[in-house]
């Protein structure tokens, strides 16, 4: 989650003007569509979210557009119906439909309407507004002070909280990060960038509490994460001497990918740092069904040898 993706200046409406370039393409071949946004003043409007899909389709391609506003969507087929759809936070969206062709300019102006503000979010919005200039600035740590201070007057404005999110991470301000992704969480709880977010930050705290529920989560919404990677942050956990969180963390991933090796052998070892024998030896005695021959084989034999 990149500070440039959420920090968008909020106006009043936008212009969107697109042109399809293809000079060198070919019947039914991909295509290349770019565009701007800007107010009403000519200005530029970073942030908007532009998402194309083919008729009879259900993957859409997204873009957004940058902070000079433009964007570039590539196209599978420019022969095809496109359905383009623009949306920003605090605005109404709109679409447009369009079939690009291979060498068409295709001028499209597109109002953005505001959608009715809540004072807390009309509060919100220039504090905002203030952040993204620091951010632009450089001054991250001066921008993040607005952004928590706009989440914190709109707890509802997902910008605010995203950039809030983002800021404190690469500024390494995990208590902050932690508590701006759980409330975009709150917000949308199929957020996996949140929910990513929220994991990393709790385990950086070393915050049981919240870090357990949280690995969870994550499992839970996007399996492919539990791995040795995972096993080292179980890793971190043990050298935090946070025993019994370092367990749960590897029963999850045992529970979860029952072929994860590693999770086998640094159970046995926190077991067995637990006085649970026979969790240790179960443990390890699975590490040694699964990699008899594996790097840390001879630790396993020994530490059971010391068991027994």
């Amino acid at each position: 989650m990149k500070p440039d993706q959420v920090a968008g200046l909020v106006v009043v409406c936008g212009m969107l003007v697109f042109g399809m370039l293809s000079s060198n393409a070919v019947a039914g071949g991909p295509v290349t569509v770019t565009g701007s946004v800007t107010d009403i003043n000519g200005n530029p409007l970073r942030g908007v979210e532009v998402s194309a899909i083919a008729e009879g389709s259900d993957k859409p391609i997204s873009s957004h557009t940058k902070k000079n506003g433009q964007f570039t969507i590539k196209l599978d087929d420019f022969d095809l119906m496109y359905k383009l759809t623009f949306t920003k936070e605090d605005f109404e969206a709109e679409s447009t439909e369009f079939v690009p062709g291979p060498e068409e300019l295709i001028p499209v102006d597109v109002t953005l309407a505001l959608v009715n503000l809540t004072e807390q979010r009309e509060r919100a919005i220039p504090v905002f507004n203030d952040g993204v200039a620091l951010l632009e600035a450089g001054d991250n740590a001066a921008a993040l002070e607005e952004f928590s201070e706009a989440s914190e007057i709109d707890p509802d404005f997902v910008a605010a909280s995203s950039a809030t999110a983002a800021v404190a991470m690469e500024l390494e301000d995990f208590a902050t990060a932690a508590d701006a992704a759980e409330n975009l969480v709150r917000l949308d709880p199929e957020n996996l960038s949140a929910i990513s977010t929220a994991y990393f930050a709790e385990l950086m705290l070393v915050d049981m509490e919240r870090f357990i529920p949280s690995a969870r989560r994550l499992a839970d919404a996007s399996p492919e994460v539990v791995s040795n990677e995972m096993v080292q942050h179980a890793r971190v956990l043990f050298d935090n001497e946070e025993l019994a969180g370092s367990r749960t963390l590897l029963e999850l991933i045992i529970e979860k990918e029952p072929e994860t090796i590693d999770a086998y052998l640094q159970l046995g070892l926190v077991c067995n740092m637990l006085s649970d024998a026979a969790c240790a030896k179960n443990a390890l005695n699975r590490y040694l069904e699964l990699a008899p021959d594996g790097p840390d084989a001879t630790t396993a034999r020994s530490l059971l040898d010391y068991l027994e």
